[in-house]
């Protein structure tokens, strides 16, 4: 017995390290390049469901393919409503793991688990390591099962395991709440299925009572999702919302045309599933295949006014909107004379950000600080990818030399963004007091200022920035001495006004190259 406790604990630990090698890596792969691919690849339905159903196959895990899908969404590449498509269609990909489960592929498993792991031992291929990682990771998930097989073979003829098939007879229902409290311990129904075919060789449950565990895996991934959606908002909690109804639903319809066939006698799932599947194992996988098709078509049926609910349940951070480009886009590309407008409208989204950055300082909401400056970067990402692909446009001089203009612009607004940032984490670690309270006033006059700039564009506002970030040297070395002579406790808070200062004082300089930039700017654009 000690032996076949130490197979099956060594197969489980193959297996989730495999499951969480194959997320991992596959997160790695799902760069920039590989999601604007993907957006391009979902532009119907048909194609939208079959590349889900791939990803789900691949991945084995619809947590992955969420994770990929909430930042296509958040990055305006993909809407919700082709995203909830491919999330609905991958639950049908996983079943794959289920079948592969189901049937003795002890050879090709040993095979794949030998050749990429050798592969990656001895750095064949740099290049493709992330993908190579997933596969012997997928490897590893089927050794796992392959083991656990093994260590449940014995077991098929113990009394033990007869008993427990009859308490399940006699209480079928508490199959179905097996099947549920496995997958809310696991959190991939996926891979609860696979275990629980693989636990099923032994004999543990009989027709009935398996299938109805597999209708549990769904209310399983709705209360999961619940729990770990819990603190989530967003993008990421609308897909989380989507995953529980459809789950739901898949769950209700599957357990309510098993029920009706055990009690009514009514031939439906059961007796479809003995014609065409000689053993258990497959049924069941059948059955978990079932269930995600169910989930899929309740998805799909539900797809015309999910995106507006979802969307007023749990509309998008104030975050989420700013990482995403609103007046870039693909078919901006072909109007190169008025695209550098459009940028000019995202780069103003990016002053408007320092401001936020200082009203979480007033406002003692520093935490607000790390999320706005991701969605930052990301935005500044966009627009910087955004004026690279314009320049390999067909473009004349002037507009090349508009173009690359705006692109050090850019880095001036990158360079301002994290400069202000520090500025603002320096201050709220330390609290505002008077002399931190007027530099934030007066940098926040500045950064106003230079918002209206960018509106107008009028020559006396331009002059009036220019006049106001001028150089503050003398008066910043003013404010050190009178704040080291009168206010501070200690050293080390001495030590961080210096630096705000420097950070003050860099800040006012950029938005002074800023204002510089505004002028020629406005300048040429007169001519």
């Amino acid at each position: 017995m000690v032996e076949v406790i130490a197979l099956y604990l060594a197969g489980l630990s193959f297996f989730f390290t495999g499951m969480a090698g194959i997320s991992d890596n596959l997160r790695q792969m799902a760069g920039k390049r590989f999601r604007v691919l993907l957006s391009h690849a979902t532009n119907h339905p048909v194609r939208a469901g079959l590349l889900g159903m791939a990803a789900g196959a691949l991945t084995q895990s619809t947590s992955v393919v969420a994770f990929i899908l909430s930042g296509m969404i958040s990055s305006g590449l993909l809407p919700l409503g082709r995203a909830v498509i491919v999330l609905a269609c991958a639950n049908i990909g996983t079943a794959v793991l289920v079948f592969i489960a189901a049937i003795d592929l002890h050879l090709p498993i040993l095979l794949l688990v030998g050749i990429s792991g050798l592969i990656l031992a001895f750095r064949l291929t740099v290049k493709w390591k992330p993908g190579i990682a997933a596969l012997l990771s997928t490897g590893l998930v089927f050794f796992g099962l392959d083991m656990m097989k093994q260590a449940f073979h014995p077991l098929q003829a113990s009394q033990t395991v007869t008993s427990v098939a009859g308490f399940f007879d006699y209480w079928p229902d508490a199959a179905f709440f097996l099947g549920m409290g496995m997958q809310m311990l696991v959190h991939s129904s996926a891979a609860t299925a696979a275990i629980a075919v693989t636990i099923n060789k032994g004999g543990l449950l009989n027709e009935f009572p398996a299938m109805l565990s597999m209708a549990g895996l769904g209310l399983g991934t709705a209360v999961a999702t619940y729990f770990l959606s819990s603190n989530q908002r967003g993008v990421s909690r609308q897909i989380a919302i989507f995953q529980m109804v459809t789950n739901v639903a898949g769950t209700a319809i599957l357990g309510a045309l098993l029920l009706i066939e055990h009690m009514a006698g009514v031939p439906l799932i059961l007796a479809l599933e003995e014609k065409l599947i000689s053993s258990m194992s497959g049924r069941m996988a059948a059955t978990y295949l079932f269930l995600n098709v169910l989930v899929a078509a309740v998805s799909i049926a539900w797809l015309t006014w999910a995106p507006d609910w979802l969307a007023r349940i749990s509309p998008p951070t104030a975050e989420e909107h700013l990482s995403r480009p609103i007046y870039l886009s693909t078919e901006a590309l072909f109007s190169p004379e008025t695209a550098p407008d459009l940028v000019a409208l995202e780069q103003l989204r990016l002053v408007h950000v320092l401001d936020s950055y200082l009203e979480a300082v007033r406002a003692s909401t520093g935490a607000q600080l790390k999320p706005l400056h991701d969605a930052a970067l990301s935005l500044g990402q966009e627009i910087s990818d955004f004026l690279t692909a314009l320049m390999e446009q067909p473009i004349s001089p002037g507009v090349a030399a508009r173009i690359i203009s705006f692109q050090r612009k850019q880095e001036t607004l990158r360079a301002l963004e994290e400069n202000v940032l520090l500025f603002a984490q320096t201050l709220d670690s330390r609290g505002v007091s008077d002399l931190p309270e007027r530099m934030i006033e007066a940098l926040d006059t500045i950064v106003l200022t230079a918002v209206d700039t960018l509106k107008s564009y009028d020559q006396a506002d331009i002059e009036v920035l220019v006049t106001m970030t001028d150089d503050r040297g003398t008066v910043m070395e003013k404010l050190r001495g009178r704040y080291h002579l009168g206010t501070a406790p200690s050293a080390g808070e001495v030590a961080a006004m210096h630096y705000a200062t420097t950070l003050f004082e860099r800040n006012v300089w950029l938005l002074r190259q800023l204002a510089l930039w505004i002028r020629e700017d406005a300048r040429v654009s007169a001519v």
